[in-house]
């Protein structure tokens, strides 16, 4: 793998969290759009953690040259708690890939008035589909919508600015009894995303050209998600209508016309189809490379998996996200600790190291001297 820069670090970084709940503006609104202005103060400070979090992930990667996540987060071996991080990452995975489910039938509801239940059994079989039949490559290609996506986030945002100046969200204090302030919901949101992408961001870290670069990298990875962001939150504050639908950023994209809605609504969808699909066979292939009894009914066990996604995805978009992210967060926060804990540990015995060759080529200098 060729080594990596400051700028393709940071879209790599950016692009692990600009999933489709992130642009679709729900996830956004209830984390931070919910609080008012507070929530501002809030989105800077889950960008701040993402970005702190991020210099650790990477240069942990360095150090350690790891890439199991469970290896990551637990320095040492202590089956228990890496036990407990492989569930966790198995359930997000599970919990991700029923969000989108849900996601796909609030999109079809908006913009077909199609019974949401109906679009997502259609999308976790579809989904399922796909996987049986070895096209999981095809995740690349639907992730590539992404970045067009944010594009057309970010273009919203210029119009709602330029239309009606700079609109922040009204004074609230939160709707959801698991995010009990601006302050909570910030910290769990970093939490949870930042648990997402920990199998994803440390094993670069052995790539990045420099330890300036990944800095630098996660610097410029941080500011893309904080645009998009802004722009999510700043356009739905101008059309405080559009918060109350499941998919707020679509219900905007439909006030600027019927093209801008159907544009924004196939992009969307694309997106969430690539994350669901990734979810469900990063989630099938953790469990069959532990179980040769999954592993030799796979495809059963991934048709059952679609169809517990779509029983999951019947409670609803926005209260799945409302109540899955928020959790997650709270659980995964104690092992962001603990692959902090992990990285000062390594670079502390690094520096140990260092000293020693110091002081062991001092010695030689000095014995050799006396020669």
């Amino acid at each position: 793998m060729k080594k990596i820069g400051s700028f393709n670090l940071g879209l790599a970084f950016a692009g692990c969290f600009l999933g489709a709940g992130y642009v679709s503006g729900q996830e956004l609104w209830q984390f931070f759009g919910s609080f008012g202005a507070k929530g501002v103060a809030g989105l800077l400070v889950a960008v701040a953690l993402l970005f702190f979090t991020g210099i650790i992930m990477i240069l942990l990667g360095r150090l350690t040259r790891l890439s199991e996540i469970d290896k990551i987060v637990v320095r040492r071996d202590w089956p228990l708690l890496r036990g407990a991080v492989t569930v966790l990452e198995l359930l997000f995975l599970f919990g991700v890939g029923t969000i989108m489910s849900a996601g796909v039938g609030a999109l079809l509801e908006q913009l077909f008035g199609l019974a949401p239940f109906i679009g997502s059994a259609v999308f976790a079989a579809l989904v399922a589909v796909v996987s049986l039949a070895g096209f999981s490559g095809m995740v690349s290609a639907f992730s590539a919508t992404v970045p067009v996506l944010s594009v057309v986030t970010l273009i919203f945002g210029i119009m709602s600015i330029c239309s009606n100046g700079l609109v922040l969200p009204q004074s609230g204090g939160g709707s959801n009894p698991l995010m009990s302030s601006w302050l909570v919901a910030a910290v769990s949101f970093a939490c949870y995303n930042v648990f997402g992408s920990i199998a994803m961001i440390a094993p670069l870290g052995p790539y990045v050209k420099s330890k300036k670069a990944a800095v630098g990298g996660i610097a410029i990875g941080a500011c893309v998600l904080l645009l998009i962001a802004g722009s999510v939150l700043v356009s739905v504050s101008a059309a405080p209508e559009t918060a109350d639908a499941q998919l707020p950023m679509l219900a905007l994209a439909q006030s600027r016309g019927t093209v801008w809605g159907y544009v924004y609504g196939v992009l969307l969808l694309l997106a969430m189809f690539g994350t669901a699909l990734s979810s469900l066979v990063a989630f099938v292939s953790m469990l069959a490379a532990k179980s040769a009894r999954i592993s030799g009914h796979k495809n059963k066990f991934t048709a059952l998996c679609a169809l517990c996604m779509f029983l999951g995805s019947l409670f609803g978009f926005g209260d799945l996200i409302g109540v899955v992210y928020p959790i997650f967060g709270y659980c995964s926060s104690v092992f962001i600790v603990l692959m902090a804990v992990h990285y000062f540990k390594v670079k502390k015995q690094n520096a140990q190291k260092y000293i020693d060759k110091m002081k062991k080529n001092s010695i030689m200098n000095l014995t050799n001297s006396n020669l």
